[in-house]
């Protein structure tokens, strides 16, 4: 139930300063005191929310964050960057110049604490950067039904400037309100109901068998380590993957046509739009009064994205046509979009490749190099797929695959340890105190859960791979005294593929990718990696392997 917004009224408020408990913010409490005393103001209670913590009403709740926004700081206290020291500092030489948007959010969390601001210049919006758990749940929670994801504008940008008009309709996964509620109303019953996996388990153990021959293929016949270059072969199995469920077509490029042109400049283009997403989301940019030469190249990126992707899902789309499924034939997850759209099912299929291919090749190599480094792990988790699937030849099934807790534990801690991105955005949904500050509806936020799962604060042990903190029983070596997470933990501390509403509507695929193809390389090969896993990953917007990916293959008799 969303509650309506309540109305404006004058009352006293003594400004009681919370959340301020270390040094730091201390001394920032008294500065503040002298600066903000207390006063008679016009405050407006916070508007209402969408979801509720446990075991408390709507009503409570409202008025706990109307309290809260009563006994809170202004919102120009939240300390922060100046415009000038944002546009100074990545200017050449600048403190930003060189830094990955990681190590600029960590900079400035040693510089403001767990809330600052980041100012908006050239047509951005200002920003509050947050690294408290509660103020992550007080966002979620009152994100309304249609939540406001930033961080696609110059997607956005990109698609509403096509004088072919082709985005005129919807905007797709991208875009905000009624236009994103009604495409995600159409998507969400075929992509994200567990039955519809079904649709795709088949060719995706077909892509991921091609994928093993491939290993045994380019691996050296005396190291047994493949290439160094490795991440270009998980590229094409992502690629792969999602192509059969977004096109309904095999493109062969995992061993008949691995050195595609096309599929090099696909991927190259991938790449160019994944930056764009931090030069354009957080760096000062001029694109949107002017087309830069940065941002030329990211629409030629975009263009060559757009025309591959739209000209093969038109070629499936007439397959389909012509070859519709029987009667009493189970239609793929393309037929299924065709049905409801035309316009539709393309977009959700470029979408779907533009998303899923960069992000399921990071997420599969750190699930590789943290089971290649864990011997011990790696044989744990052989021996209970072994227990389901005894023969190397045999298939997963999705019955057989719902009982393999230790596989899917493996898989999220691999993610804690290697996340794909800083975290998450969002629009705040209400008026909201976050952290003691008043941050008013519509505001844009950066929510840097994943940038804290590796603080030991919340994972003990925490630079370590140890999937059994995932499970609901422990290990029966582990001890009483290990402790493997911290007591009630705050469940949206970990959110891989985000919550609510604007969750990852490809959820279900890459999970079902990740975990096939996880399963298949344990049961065919013992894995190793003998090199350093120092700065493993290249950040912008979104985490990506950078060094090299030597794997050792060592081929399993049972």
């Amino acid at each position: 139930m969303l509650l309506s917004v309540q109305n404006t009224r004058r009352v006293a408020v003594p400004m009681l300063w919370r959340h301020m408990n270390d040094g730091k913010q201390r001394g920032q409490r008294q500065q503040l005191n002298q600066k903000y005393p207390i006063r008679t103001q016009i405050v407006q209670q916070s508007t209402a929310v969408h979801v509720k913590p446990p075991n408390v009403d709507n009503k409570s709740y409202v008025d706990i964050l109307d309290a809260e926004w009563q006994q809170a700081l202004p919102y120009k206290a939240i300390p922060g960057l100046t415009r000038f020291q944002m546009w100074r500092g990545f200017m050449k030489g600048g403190d930003f110049a060189n830094l990955s948007m990681n190590d600029l959010l960590l900079k400035c969390r040693e510089r403001f604490g767990d809330i600052y601001r980041m100012p908006g210049i050239f047509g951005q919006p200002p920003s509050i950067v947050l690294f408290n758990l509660t103020d992550f749940e007080k966002v979620y929670r009152t994100e309304g039904v249609w939540p406001v994801r930033p961080g696609g504008e110059i997607i956005l940008h990109y698609r509403s400037s096509r004088k072919d008009g082709f985005f005129n309709e919807t905007m797709g996964l991208t875009a905000h309100g009624e236009d994103w509620g009604k495409f995600r109303h159409a998507v969400n019953p075929i992509l994200m109901q567990p039955k519809n996996a079904k649709l795709y388990m088949e060719p995706m153990q077909k892509v991921n068998s091609e994928f093993i021959q491939r290993i045994r293929d380019i691996r050296d016949p005396v190291t047994l380590e493949v290439p160094d270059n490795f991440i270009s072969d998980i590229n094409r199995l992502s690629f792969e993957s999602v192509a059969v469920v977004a096109l309904d077509h095999e493109f062969g490029l995992i061993r008949k046509n691995p050195d595609s042109k096309e599929a090099r400049l696909l991927f190259d283009s991938l790449t160019t739009f994944l930056n764009a997403l931090y030069d354009f989301g957080v760096k000062p940019s001029l694109y949107k009064y002017i087309k830069t030469p940065s941002y030329r190249r990211f629409e030629k990126s975009m263009d060559t994205i757009f025309d591959i992707t739209n000209r093969y899902a038109n070629e499936a789309l007439a397959r389909l046509e012509r070859n519709p499924a029987k009667a009493g034939q189970e239609r793929s997850v393309l037929e299924k979009l065709l049905k409801v759209d035309r316009k539709i099912a393309i977009i959700m299929a470029m979408d779907m490749l533009m998303a899923g291919v960069d992000t399921t090749s990071s997420a599969l190599t750190a699930i590789l190099l943290c089971i290649a480094k864990s011997r011990q792990k790696q044989q744990k988790l052989r021996e209970e797929l072994l227990k389901v699937l005894p023969h190397k030849d045999e298939h997963f099934t999705i019955e057989n695959m719902k009982n393999l807790p230790y596989l899917r534990a493996c898989i999220k801690e691999a993610l804690r340890i290697y996340p794909l991105a800083f975290g998450n955005m969002r629009e705040t949904g209400a008026d909201l105190a976050l952290s003691g500050y008043r941050v008013a509806k519509g505001t844009r936020v950066f929510m840097t859960s994943n940038m804290l799962l590796n603080e030991e604060r919340f994972f003990p042990r925490a630079q370590e791979f140890i999937p059994e903190r995932w499970l609901r029983q422990q290990d029966e070596a582990m001890t009483e005294s290990e402790q493997l997470m911290a007591d009630n933990l705050n469940k949206f501390i970990y959110l891989p593929f985000g919550f609510g509403p604007r969750s990852c509507v490809g959820k279900r695929i890459v999970d079902l990718e990740m975990e096939i193809t996880l399963s298949n390389v344990v049961r065919h090969f013992q894995i190793d990696f003998n090199y350093s896993t120092d700065n493993a990953f290249a950040n912008h917007f979104l985490n990506v392997p950078q060094i090299p990916l030597k794997f050792k293959f060592t081929d399993l008799n049972y």
